[in-house]
């Protein structure tokens, strides 16, 4: 199982439209099982994905699960959602440094792994504890930003700054893989352009190279379809049968996640790791 964080240090970056198109992108295309575990507040991943009952929201026989019973196993190109309110003992107490949060989220992923192919996971915006406790646990992480300067200071930071990409990176995932910045909601217009050009200059490095594109790096258009999909529960791709606005739109859509699937897919997965955490005793 792959486990790709979507983090933001700022709310309102459309981090949740694109964690729920993304988990509709890997069952309708990729035939995958797909595991969302949503940890924001509130849980609007949960709230999205059942709307239109694209997806099954797990409740108590996954808390069970947690105590050592596994689950049923799950069909192939099915979304679960896992919000955390059905997590057992997966709650944060203040003061205690988000250790036993972080031993019970590397748990409750061992239990899931072989449930699932690719698991999204939502979470409160960084620096958040429980955030860090995240990315100091999955494979992957994928950052929407917006074209502003307090978007591209927030980003530096979640980079470069205490508990950030680099230093979660070097003291306690050296496995993670930062899959990159990704500018969100981006319109054709000269403010969004000039934008456009101080992000490559400040943060070029972080950015995802556009295969199609050799001087360009990878962005996802501001698009009314997704807003529409969003409000009904369902995929880009479900509004195509009958809009065909929204046939352009699935396919800027699909470039886009076909280049951030591929680099998730090339992420090894740390199997002795996972042998590892189903050894160990779970953290009461």
């Amino acid at each position: 199982m792959k486990t790709l964080l979507i983090a933001a240090e700022k709310g309102g970056t459309g981090r949740t439209a694109l964690l729920c198109q993304l988990a509709h992108y890997f069952c309708l295309v990729g035939k995958l099982r797909v595991l969302v575990i949503d940890l924001a507040e509130p849980a609007c991943s949960t709230v999205s994905l059942a709307r239109a009952c694209k997806a099954v929201v797990l409740g108590g026989q996954w808390a069970t699960a947690l105590a050592g019973e596994p689950p049923r196993s799950t069909s192939k190109g099915c979304i679960h959602v896992l919000p955390a309110c059905a997590i057992h003992r997966l709650t944060f107490e203040r003061g205690e440094g988000g250790a036993r949060y972080h031993a019970n989220l590397r748990h409750l992923l061992s239990v899931v792994a072989p449930f699932a192919d690719v698991c999204l996971i939502d979470c409160p915006p960084l620096p958040d504890m429980r955030a860090v406790c995240v990315e100091a646990t999955v494979d992957a992480m994928l950052s929407p930003i917006l074209l502003s300067q307090e978007a591209f200071d927030s980003a530096a930071e979640l980079i470069n700054g205490v508990q950030g990409v680099r230093d979660v990176r070097a003291r306690l995932n050296p496995s993670l893989r930062f899959i990159g910045l990704l500018p969100n909601m981006v319109e054709k217009t000269p403010l969004q352009q000039a934008q456009a050009r101080v992000l490559q200059a400040r943060l070029s490095a972080w950015l995802i190279p556009d295969p199609e594109n050799p001087n360009g790096y990878l962005h996802m258009p501001r698009l009314d379809e997704i807003a529409k999909a969003q409000a009904v529960g369902v995929s880009v791709w479900d509004l195509t049968h009958t809009d065909h606005a929204a046939r352009t739109s699935w396919r800027a859509m699909r470039a886009c996640f076909d280049v951030i699937a591929r680099r998730l897919d090339s992420v090894e997965t740390r199997l002795a790791d996972v042998q590892a955490f189903n050894r160990e005793a779970f953290h009461a």
